[in-house]
């Protein structure tokens, strides 16, 4: 299996970025946490790194790279072994492998939006909303011997295989080989499940529907290599990975608005105190500031009173709004076409997107 480097950009299903937003914002609470069970943080970078590794115009056709490209894809450092090779962590090759697995033939709650056609004033009509789908409708596991020749699965017998079911049991079913020790015994995890040999590459094929979603401008989003192994720095910092991740997914090429409690639902923050809360906002903008994701120190807008209204002649409450903006080398917007939703895009470039 030749090694493989990721594309400089890539184009992504918008959806993968803007999901959550949606959910929010139309309150999907349901649906948005089976999004986010499936479509983890890590897994968002995984399949970004895996669509930088794929045959853009073949998205729907299968797939391969060896699990050690797509780790340095995602940002992964290797070490350096004792016979002065270098490899990556066993673990960063399972997590990958599990993904995958995860990801296949695994349809979950994702919103969409979607040219349905155009009206008589000849303005398009977007169709908008929930619909269950699966990122990969196949993926596999290549292993190759210690001369780097291709095994082939075929020739092994069935009761030396680990066989994975998927949750449609459609196509070929899925195999890959049992890890045994020195003495020929297999290897088990914790649970006393046979674990799995360690594959040297993996296979997979986008689902067609994600296909479509890539080829179409108007659902499609452009993304960086560069933005990639930013927010794998940020796994371990939810908050600062979700701010980014929403910020370098914003359709509006204006300024970003969000009040206290918006902020909350969007970055996934869970804690009550709000000293906690507010360092993990504050942290996030810090990140996405040293990063370049943002060129200037984010606006905050403190809650108070203000001035009494001419209808009322009362003082009304206001409450604390964040506002930013993302740097021009990340600005793809004017690249693509920005799909209106009043409630949740910019109507152009001119307005913020709320």
């Amino acid at each position: 299996m030749k090694s493989k480097t990721a594309a400089p950009s890539v184009l992504v299903p918008r959806f993968i970025g803007r999901s959550e937003g949606d959910m929010v914002a139309h309150s999907h609470v349901e649906q948005l946490q089976l999004f986010r069970e499936t479509l983890t943080r890590p897994a968002k970078v995984q399949v970004i790194a895996m669509m930088a590794l794929s045959d853009p115009k073949r998205l729907d056709k299968p797939q391969y790279a060896k699990v050690a490209d797509i780790a340095r894809s995602m940002g992964y450092e290797p070490y350096q072994r004792a016979d002065g090779k270098t490899a990556f962590d066993s673990g960063i090759y399972k997590r990958i492998e599990d993904t995958g697995l995860k990801l296949r033939r695994n349809p979950f709650p994702v919103f969409i939006r979607e040219l349905a056609g155009f009206g008589k004033d000849g303005h398009p009509n977007y169709r908008t909303g929930l619909v269950d789908l699966s990122i990969l409708q196949d993926f596999g596991f290549h292993y190759e011997d210690e001369e780097g020749q291709p095994i082939d699965l075929n020739e092994i017998p069935k009761d030396k295989l680990i066989r994975y079911e998927t949750v449609e049991d459609k196509g070929t079913p899925l195999y890959a080989i049992l890890m045994t020790d020195d003495h020929g015994n297999i290897v088990r995890n914790r649970d006393g499940t046979p674990r799995r040999r360690m594959a040297n590459g993996v296979t997979w094929t986008f689902s067609s529907r994600i296909a479509r979603l890539v080829e179409d401008r108007q659902t499609a989003w452009i993304f960086y290599r560069e933005a990639i192994l930013i927010l794998r720095r940020y796994l371990s910092k939810p908050a600062s990975f979700d701010l980014i991740f929403k910020t370098l997914f914003w359709t509006g090429s204006g300024p970003i608005k969000m009040s206290y409690d918006t902020m909350i639902a969007h970055l996934c923050i869970k804690s009550k105190d709000r000293r906690q809360v507010e360092k993990a906002i504050d942290e996030a903008f810090a990140d996405a500031l040293a990063e370049g994701i943002i060129d200037k120190p984010v606006t905050v807008r403190p809650e108070g009173c203000c001035q009494p209204t001419k209808t009322t002649g009362r003082p009304h409450r206001v409450v604390k709004v964040y506002q930013w903006k993302r740097s021009a080398k990340w600005q793809p917007a004017r690249k693509l076409i920005t799909v209106a939703d009043v409630r949740l895009e910019a109507d152009n470039e001119d307005k913020t997107e709320i």
